[in-house]
């Protein structure tokens, strides 16, 4: 087969093959079977009869068996291309035929190909890394938050304050006429934690079990195009109103928070000051790699094919388009909601991508020149670390992450590269 290779911009190359008349006689006769195999000639059993025969009772359109002989001979044909020019595809070609007949077949490969990075100054930046820090403010917060998350409720007399949670049969009116979405039964809200629109939750404070009255309030502009800036009344009855009751700290409540090698308040103090230190760590780590990546991609050259930014692109877009419909909104009501048009919406999205891209091809490229690899060793160290926090055996860990045992090295190996850039950058 002869072939003839242009390397293009933007990371493509064209692949021309002129493929070897018998292979292309081949393909077309495979075709023909495969089309053919349920035709019966009389007097010969099924798949016996003599080709000539066949083809004479089959009358296939030869369209129809160039399409079916194409595909017969293109995926293998795309194999070899991909094997003897050592390419390395990131994405699927576009192939166009550009000769076809019964006695020649020519096809045109653009091959989409690895990004090429060309690494600028990657060590010895010095952009004023932050030491993590707790303060006693902060522990005691922590404490009274992780209290709080364990609070109970209980039945209240009086009247609802913010922080209470009201159990309410709710139904909203425009002009007097019911909207969808506007109903609710024994529906239980805490006052202040903003699940309703502005105004809603505030005017119930005050009110007690018991109560029955109507709740004026007009819908934000930003809101969804039926009830956006119109003036609404909820019908409104109170059922119950219940109050946090914060457990106080002590021995016995603090052995109830179930935390290992905690059980005394001083315990619980150092226990929540380490968890923050290690957030904080992290978060600042994370902030610092982030500016450190920002300044090397700055520095070098990167050539990522458009193409494998508009799938990733489009992959985000879907993704997006999934979690708001969850949540029970539509695309077009949501881009009001955040007063985005779907032009800045889907840029926005393009421009995370390609940063993020930027920084994978950049991490991976640092990670070939400084010969930096994960060891056999060290991956059944990580899948032994797996095993342990989860209370399983190596053996099962190792079962259960079968196929993605490839991507547990890649994301080992990234983990170590990124360990190598703070390491020598300041």
């Amino acid at each position: 087969m002869k072939r003839t290779v242009n390397k293009l911009e933007n990371c493509h190359v064209e692949v021309i093959c002129e493929v070897d008349e018998q292979a292309w006689k081949n393909a077309q006769d495979k075709a023909f079977h495969k089309l053919a195999k349920n035709v019966t000639v009389e007097g010969f059993r099924k798949g016996h009869a003599p080709d000539a025969l066949v083809r004479k009772k089959a009358n296939i359109d030869p369209a129809k068996l160039m399409d079916e002989a194409i595909n017969t001979i293109l995926p293998e044909l795309y194999e070899e291309v991909i094997r003897e020019e050592k390419l390395e595809p990131f994405a699927q070609p576009k192939v166009d035929i550009t000769k076809l007949s019964d006695t020649e077949l020519e096809v045109k490969f653009i091959v989409i190909t690895a990004p090429e990075v060309e690494l600028g100054q990657y060590k010895g930046y010095k952009l004023g890394k932050k030491e993590a820090s707790v303060s006693d403010e902060e522990v005691e917060a922590s404490v009274k938050g992780l209290l709080a998350q364990n609070a109970s409720l209980i039945l209240k007399e009086g009247e609802a304050a913010l922080g209470d949670t009201v159990v309410i049969d709710f139904e909203g009116f425009i002009n007097g006429k019911a909207f969808d979405g506007g109903k609710g039964e024994n529906y239980d809200l805490e006052l202040g934690s903003h699940s309703f629109i502005p105004g809603f939750e505030e005017a119930i404070v005050g009110h007690k079990a018991g109560d029955a009255f109507d709740l004026p309030v007009t819908f934000p502009e930003n809101y969804v195009d039926e009830l956006k800036g119109k003036a609404a009344v909820f019908k409104v009855k109170v059922h119950e109103v219940k109050e946090k009751k914060i457990p106080e700290l002590n021995d016995e409540v603090i052995k109830d928070l179930g935390i290992a090698g905690v059980e005394n308040a001083e315990q619980l103090k150092e226990h929540q000051k380490a968890e923050l230190l290690k957030k904080k760590e992290a978060d600042l780590k994370n902030e610092y790699l982030g500016k450190l990546l920002e300044e090397i991609v700055k520095n070098s050259k990167i050539d990522i094919a458009d193409e494998i930014i508009d799938n990733q692109t489009e992959r985000k877009v879907n993704d997006m388009k999934q979690r708001i419909e969850q949540s029970g909104l539509t695309l077009e009501n949501y881009l009001k909601i955040v007063n985005q048009t779907e032009e800045e919406f889907r840029g926005k999205l393009r421009e995370d991508t390609v940063k993020e891209a930027n920084n994978f091809f950049i991490l991976q490229e640092i990670g070939v020149k400084e010969k930096l690899e994960v060891s056999n060793e060290e991956l059944e160290f990580e899948l032994s670390k797996l095993a342990d926090q989860y209370n399983m055996k190596l053996e099962d860990v190792k079962k259960a992450l079968e196929k993605q045992l490839d991507q547990f090295r890649h994301n080992i190996l990234m983990g170590k590269i990124e360990t190598f850039l703070l390491e020598n950058n300041n």
